[in-house]
């Protein structure tokens, strides 16, 4: 049996652009760690995570700071969004960031493991996670609409080989707010499902057929109750990690961000929560999700 402590976070309301003036980054950077060191997971997956190259060629990576501070031995950057690939003038960001002579900026998924990552094929031996697109629209427009879309697929190289995927599914413009359109709303819903059923196709022969244990979490942009999570989820033998407390994790949504477990046999016990204190809400708007799991 593995006894993991698992965690989410989607950092987009506190240090995703990192921009700002240093100040403000910093001390974003300081309140991610110490909440990070707080919480203690073993492992962790992030959404909307940043980094940006300066004039001068300096780095400057969200990631190699939360993997230096987190005290991470393994880590992986997944990007889904850059300057270089993605170009657009209606992206506010982008433009800053050639007046500021960046050379590059990105955004993408991120994972941090205390347990070495293995290989999908051979877990005896480490490997590379591989970070596998799940919506690729035909040209970036600058909105969230046309926001790539991808998962991460790693593997954990301590029996029993559990399988992690971290993913940030879509949501549109104008689903949420006061001034909701039901056809976006119902758009958005199977703009999601599409992407847990490419998520469910990239697991289905290797991972779910044999039934070997997998872990997905992220930020789904969808309740509990819809239709990509309550269903499709369900009927593939999912276990939704169910935090004990009922609280939002994005005030303007709901509680959107999950942990699953998949298959529900191998699950021995878990106990889940999401972290509402101050500190995480100077993090990000969204707020953690967190379980301590036992598997065979």
């Amino acid at each position: 049996m593995l006894k993991l402590r698992i965690m989410t976070l989607n950092l987009g309301g506190g240090v995703k652009n990192y921009t700002g003036s240093p100040e403000i980054t910093t001390g974003k950077a300081h309140a991610l760690a110490q909440l990070v060191t707080d919480i203690d997971p073993d492992f962790l997956g992030v959404q909307e995570i940043s980094q940006y190259i300066d004039a001068d060629g300096g780095d400057h990576s969200m990631v190699e700071r939360l993997r230096l501070d987190g005290g991470f031995d393994h880590y992986y950057y997944g990007e889904t969004l850059s300057m270089k690939k993605h170009m657009q003038i209606k992206k506010d960001l982008m433009i800053n960031g050639l007046f500021n002579d960046w050379w590059d900026w990105s955004k993408g998924n991120a994972i941090f493991s205390n347990t070495p990552l293995a290989r999908l094929g051979n877990p005896t031996k480490e490997g590379v996670p591989r970070n596998v697109p799940i919506f690729q629209p035909l040209s970036y427009e600058g909105t969230r609409n046309t926001d790539p879309r991808y998962v991460i697929l790693t593997r954990l190289k301590a029996e029993p080989y559990p399988y992690i995927m971290n993913l940030h599914l879509t949501t549109l413009v104008g689903e949420r707010g006061e001034h909701v359109w039901s056809d976006v709303v119902e758009s958005a819903r199977q703009t999601r499902s599409q992407q847990i059923s490419r998520v469910l196709g990239l697991a289905e022969e290797h991972i779910l057929i044999p039934e070997h244990p997998l872990i997905l979490m992220g930020d789904f942009n969808a309740e509990v109750t819809e239709y990509s999570l309550k269903d499709m989820l369900r009927d593939h033998s999912f276990v939704h990690l169910t935090p004990e407390e009922q609280t939002a994790t994005l005030a303007k949504a709901g509680m959107v961000d999950h942990l699953f477990f998949f298959p529900a046999r191998r699950l021995v016990s878990y106990n889940a929560h999401i972290v509402n204190t101050p500190l995480a809400h100077s993090v990000s708007d969204h707020l953690p999700v967190v379980a301590d799991i036992v598997i065979e």
